[in-house]
């Protein structure tokens, strides 16, 4: 029998903005127009990315990160605790942020934004956290020993303000969340941040969602990675650690052969589910259909095709203040690819 609760064909979130929002955001910046006229700006788009979404038939439908600065500001932008470092950026473009004072919420998570969604379809709707251990491991700095002494500590607290947030977003009727550690991939890879161990970070995201209680229908995933880190030798005893923890599915990069490579999914539980990144969210150009499914085939050998989800390998634009690498029809074309994919291998029942 097919799991109708695996969520088949996903979408990772983070998705080119429109216009609309851009520019909202601008004339925001520039005092020329109100917090609720943004709002109402961002409301619209967000309508019109829902039916955008029906009209792919993903599983689940999300409001795409429209109204977030990158994926992180749910948390940074509701707790107060966390400050902006001026002019400071990663490589990448992503600002830099860290923690001078005690967490303390200002504002729910990512509730209220919930609320939106589940007020406007009946579908079920899938919300975009960063996970505990990432924020630590990025956000502590010489200024947070003042609050937490040392980032393990910020975790924690960090665990804690998120695991309140998704009782709250299970209790209201979210169906799916999803929690990004992108550090992952370079921790199995034998690296990772130099502020957290392997050992701290999963135990810090396992608590956030260790014994939470749930609907059979509701799910919560954790990302392990988009797309670095590919080229490197797995280490297994951390890869069965990892998926030992508490999440119910596990989404990781699946779009290249050196992804496939790894093997991720052979070592991923039989009771847990995957979701695959099987296409390039920062590559416009279409993958070959035969090059996919042969990587596909590959992962149904290893694991139980009723416990798998596809999806694109990461958000397609992670951080708004950054060019999107493609445009929305061209996010459109590789969303519609993955649901060819799926039809490919269900059938109807996609």
């Amino acid at each position: 029998m097919a799991n109708l609760f695996t969520y088949r064909i996903d979408n990772h979130g983070d998705n080119v903005r429109p216009q609309t929002i851009q520019d909202a955001r601008h004339k925001f910046r520039a005092k020329e127009i109100s917090e609720e006229e943004r709002r109402e700006v961002e409301d619209a788009a967000i309508l019109e990315f829902l039916s955008y979404q029906r009209h792919l038939t993903l599983s689940c439908l999300s409001d795409g990160g429209y109204r977030n600065g990158d994926y992180r500001s749910p948390v940074l932008q509701s707790v107060a605790g966390f400050v902006r470092v001026p002019d400071a950026k990663y490589a990448d473009g992503l600002g830099v942020w860290t923690v001078d004072a005690p967490l303390k919420p200002r504002k729910p998570i990512a509730s209220d934004a919930a609320d939106f969604l589940l007020e406007n379809t009946s579908f079920p709707v899938k919300v975009k956290l960063p996970s505990a251990a990432h924020l630590a491991a990025h956000t502590y700095s010489d200024q947070t020993v003042r609050a937490y002494p040392g980032a393990s500590a910020l975790g924690d607290a960090i665990a804690e303000l998120l695991r309140d947030e998704i009782e709250h977003l299970l209790e209201i009727g979210v169906a799916f969340v999803q929690l990004d550690n992108p550090d992952y991939s370079a921790y199995l890879a034998g690296g990772g941040p130099e502020e957290l161990t392997f050992e701290q970070a999963v135990e810090i995201d396992n608590a956030v969602v260790a014994g939470l209680e749930k609907e059979e229908h509701q799910k919560i995933a954790l990302t392990i990675g988009w797309g670095d880190d590919l080229d490197a030798a797995v280490d297994v005893a951390r890869a069965e650690k990892l998926f030992a923890s508490d999440y119910d599915k596990f989404t990781f990069p699946y779009h290249t052969d050196a992804a496939v490579a790894q093997d991720l999914p052979r070592l991923v539980p039989d009771e847990k589910q995957i979701a695959l990144g099987i296409v390039s969210a920062e590559d416009p150009a279409l993958e070959d259909i035969s090059t996919v499914m042969a990587r596909l085939d590959r992962a149904l050998e290893q694991h139980d095709y009723d416990r798998i989800g596809l999806l694109p390998h990461r958000g397609f634009q992670p951080i708004h203040y950054n060019p999107a690498p493609m445009t929305i029809e061209e996010q459109r074309k590789k969303l519609e690819l993955v649901e060819t994919f799926a039809t490919m291998i269900w059938g109807n029942e996609a």
